[in-house]
């Protein structure tokens, strides 16, 4: 009996899910095409639509059809039916924003940056809290807060392995703050939520699989592939150690350091854009130097692209904060690879600063709506 009950509710939430991932994805649309779509009977879909509309997941918006014959209501996702948030805590400042349950963004600002497990048990907290109180939205209606940090996950994305950054080891994050805050939360990498960000809304929006390389304080990439962010046996996909000397602080510590007359008392991001000057305006050894960093950065993406065959490559980071520089970086990229299915297209991220907050949400929306299926 208990095993039954069990199979029939595990049925419930399977259709149920079904349902909202469908409104999600192509609402406005009818009861009558909900069971068309999905093969669940007109009477199963009728009731859960009326548990949903209950629930203030889902609402009716209008009616459609022509002529006199019978017209029929159009549902779709209420958009003040829940709140997702999401936070960025690999800068500082570190950043928060605030998603409807149509992915609109309500709100955003900027938090105070946390290190360390007592911080974020406290500070992080408190700032969510208040950000909560700003908008004044109750507190049930906060369906998902997901997490962006630098570092790696285990495998069920809840505890954090490793983070220099945040100066964590070890520790159940996703846990700890379910605890403090009574909200599911999701944990993700950076660069994956950047990503997912870039694909949902952004520079790759409706693709199903990229690949979202940064090269700015730290170096990474981000890989959805067939719509799901991949994380590798361990976690630790997206590795790009190789690319290490060209993040920000590092090479220009070097250029610093090999050029003092040059770059001496500027800031790392001022000696990154003046070495990028040098580079274009042809003058030695920059321009030199500039275009082995463009090759050996080529030569990686081509080696990518050969291998997972994207539908599209997004850069972010210094690399594309000079237009002329961003071009000649692509058309080396495009020289490196050797796959046979012509140029892949090679954009700049959209989002930048706020992109990891927001596909933090984002994936908030996705596990809220995604279909479930048999464990």
């Amino acid at each position: 009996m208990t095993n039954k009950v069990g199979n029939q509710q595990m049925l419930r939430e399977i259709n149920v899910s079904t349902l909202l991932h469908m409104i999600f994805e192509h609402g406005p649309i009818s009861r009558v095409e909900l069971s068309r779509k999905t093969k669940l009977s007109p009477t199963t879909v009728s009731v859960l639509i009326e548990e949903l509309i209950r629930e203030q997941l889902v609402h009716e918006t209008g009616m459609a059809g022509k002529g006199v014959g019978r017209k029929m209501t159009l549902l779709n996702i209420r958009a003040d039916g829940g709140y997702v948030i999401g936070v960025d805590i690999s800068s500082s400042p570190a950043h928060c924003v605030l998603l409807d349950l149509n992915g609109q963004l309500v709100a955003s600002q900027s938090l105070e940056s946390v290190r360390g497990q007592d911080q974020i048990r406290t500070s992080l907290v408190k700032q969510l809290q208040q950000f909560i109180h700003k908008q004044r939205i109750p507190h049930e209606l906060i369906r998902r807060i997901g997490i962006s940090l630098p570092g790696r996950l285990d495998e069920t994305q809840s505890i954090v392995i490793s983070s220099k950054y945040l100066q964590l080891e070890q520790f159940p994050m996703r846990q700890a703050l379910e605890q403090e805050l009574s909200i599911p939360v999701l944990l993700t990498n950076d660069l994956d939520a950047a990503g997912f960000a870039e694909r949902f809304s952004g520079a790759a929006k409706n693709e199903h699989t990229i690949i979202f390389l940064l090269i700015g304080q730290g170096t990474g990439a981000g890989l959805v592939l067939n719509g799901e962010i991949y994380h590798g046996s361990s976690g630790a996909a997206g590795r790009t150690t190789h690319l290490s000397p060209y993040c920000t602080p590092i090479l220009a510590e070097r250029l610093r350091a090999n050029h003092p007359e040059e770059f001496g008392s500027m800031s790392p991001e001022a000696t990154v854009h003046a070495f990028m000057d040098l580079v274009l305006a042809g003058v030695q050894p920059f321009s030199d130097q500039g275009e082995l960093i463009i090759r050996d950065i080529a030569d990686y993406c081509g080696k990518m692209l050969e291998m997972l065959n994207p539908q599209k490559m997004i850069l972010g980071g210094w690399i594309t904060d000079n237009a002329a520089f961003f071009n000649r970086l692509v058309h080396a990229i495009h020289e490196a690879d050797h796959s046979p299915y012509g140029d892949t297209p090679i954009v700049v991220f959209h989002w930048k600063e706020y992109g990891s907050a927001l596909g933090a949400a984002m994936l908030g929306l996705h596990e809220i709506f995604k279909k479930k299926t048999v464990q």
